[in-house]
């Protein structure tokens, strides 16, 4: 089977990271040219001016740089190459466990896909509530998180399409592309989602009580061992320090 990880990464006129600083960032452990950058340096999310339509979204660089230049990106680079990938956010993300181990796990459970989830709904539950209107349920570690997915590589490429049409032919403020992640799931396909933190950890508005950090191996309440840390927000527990 062959696997490639791919981060998205955008900047306005800098230059693109390479791959050493990237293997350092993340510590992946596949060969280096099944690592991949979505790169781009002709947006930000303080200039718009070259991004195409992407719907209402507040937050179109996110929408722009991991839904459509990804799609783009998958289809230029990757399909066809290879069976499975990972993408990842690039800031806040980094391998506590073996990479390679991690595409073992996923392959063997048989699985298509598997999303991360974290504890609270973002965009928060009242505003992904009205976009249905129905209260929806208060649950931790229920709804997706979209800075961690592995999957088959054509089912992430169809889902990305889907993603943008989505985006194109509805009228919602989905904020950002976790919005429109959160709706594709609750609203047209029920993803399989990790909801012990088997593959992935999501760290925001977590405590100590959430995990325990012994001889260099994190275990979460779940009695897991993730593959791969994400120290998502303001509010997170800043793990990806400690590994």
């Amino acid at each position: 089977m062959k696997n490639a990880i791919i981060s998205t990464y955008y900047c306005l006129g800098c230059q693109e990271p390479s791959k050493s600083e990237c293997k350092s960032r993340f510590a992946y452990d596949i060969d280096d040219e099944d690592f991949y950058l979505n790169f781009s340096n002709d947006f930000n999310p303080f200039d718009f001016s070259n991004i195409t339509d992407v719907g209402v979204s507040k937050r179109k660089d996110l929408v722009f740089g991991k839904i459509f230049r990804l799609r783009k990106f998958i289809e230029d680079k990757i399909l066809g190459k290879y069976d499975n990938l990972l993408h990842i956010d690039y800031s806040d993300t980094k391998f506590a466990r073996s990479s390679k181990e991690l595409f073992d796990n996923f392959h063997q459970s048989g699985k298509k896909i598997v999303i991360s989830t974290e504890k609270n709904c973002w965009p928060y539950l009242d505003s992904v509530s009205n976009w249905f209107e129905t209260k929806l349920p208060q649950k931790e570690f229920f709804y997706v998180n979209s800075g961690a997915v592995i999957s088959n590589t054509n089912r992430f490429y169809q889902i990305l399409k889907e993603l943008e049409l989505i985006c194109l032919n509805s009228n919602i403020d989905f904020w950002d592309d976790q919005g429109v992640w959160q709706y594709y799931n609750l609203k047209e396909n029920n993803l399989s989602k990790d909801l012990n933190s088997e593959y992935f950890f999501s760290t925001a508005e977590l405590d100590e009580t959430y995990y325990k950090f012994e001889n260099g191996v994190i275990t979460t309440k779940f009695g897991t061992q993730p593959y791969l840390i994400h120290d998502n927000s303001s509010f997170s527990l800043n793990l990806i320090r400690k590994i």
